[in-house]
């Protein structure tokens, strides 16, 4: 992350660059997307005595200031980035990994929805899921001729009687 960046940003806000957030920063530098306790483990490595609630804490204030962007999908704990330019994400439902993907024209289409709704002050997010190229590998469907299919991680025979 750029520093004259992180320094804006809090600049213009109330805050200011203490330890815990430098450290934290530094932790989502490498533009992953890490749960509170990957970030943890991270800043302990620096900072022994840190405790999980000054992760939250934490990353909740460089959300606010817009340093740190936070992804969840589902009910699944969030993963936190530093702050990029505008991005979405491809899920894989298996595996769980995060991409960043950008989506083209899908501004002018967000804006669109909303005005047609009288939205306005409008923000999108978009998050494709699926399988990623390794899963899908592995659940490879089996052939046609042997009569069963793959849908969404269940086995179906077409030969059986339905529940």
């Amino acid at each position: 992350m750029d520093p004259n960046t992180v320094d804006a940003g809090l600049l213009q806000s109330r805050y200011r660059l203490t330890k815990q957030r430098a450290a934290v920063l530094r932790a989502l530098d490498n533009g992953g997307h890490l749960s509170a306790e990957s970030i943890l483990d991270r800043v302990r490595d620096e900072m022994p005595g840190v405790s999980l609630g000054t992760i939250y804490r934490t990353l909740e204030i460089l959300r606010e200031i817009g340093l740190v962007q936070a992804f969840s999908f589902a009910g699944s704990a969030a993963r936190y980035e530093a702050a990029l330019d505008k991005h979405h994400h491809l899920l894989c439902l298996d595996c769980r990994s995060l991409e960043n993907v950008q989506a083209e024209g899908l501004a002018r289409i967000a804006q669109g929805v909303a005005d047609r709704a009288g939205y306005r002050e409008v923000d999108y997010a978009l998050t494709i899921v699926g399988l990623c190229s390794a899963c899908a590998r592995v659940r490879a469907p089996e052939s046609p001729a042997s009569g069963s299919s793959t849908i969404a991680g269940r086995s179906s025979s077409s030969g059986g009687s339905s529940v």
